[in-house]
């Protein structure tokens, strides 16, 4: 083959493959590029992800902080119900007690009325007996 036709027939690939070559350029960048930006998609996950686990912590430590709450609260109810029993306990008492004070007061009070009387009848008795 003469030199001439080598250098025509490069010439003719060139051309006819410059196209490809550009548009498979074209395509490593377009490569790159979405490699780029999958890493970035990955990163943004990664970064997702650690936060959904520190939710999830947070979400425990809520849970328990709930939990040593409603006990604390059910002990503090409880000694309350108590203590209120207690006062209910000691108001029926007190009340009982008033009532028997009560009873005696209005017993003593007949009595010393009957002896106001005894005695009225005795000084009137004693004044009849001195004239």
């Amino acid at each position: 083959m003469s030199q001439e036709l080598k250098e025509l027939l490069r010439s003719v690939l060139k051309e006819e493959l410059q196209p490809i070559h550009e548009r498979l350029g074209r395509l490593e960048e377009g490569q790159l590029r979405l490699e780029e930006r999958q890493q970035r998609l990955e990163e943004r996950q990664q970064r997702l992800e650690e936060r959904q686990q520190r939710l999830e912590e947070n979400q425990l430590r809520l849970e328990e902080k709930l939990d040593n709450f409603m006990i604390e609260t059910r002990s503090h109810f409880k000694k309350m119900e108590d203590e209120l029993e207690q006062h209910r306990h000691m108001f029926e008492l007190v009340s009982n007690k008033w009532k028997n004070i009560e009873i005696d007061i209005d017993y003593l009070s007949a009595k010393t009325g009957k002896h106001d009387t005894e005695i009225n009848k005795l000084k009137k008795k004693l004044e009849f007996v001195q004239l």
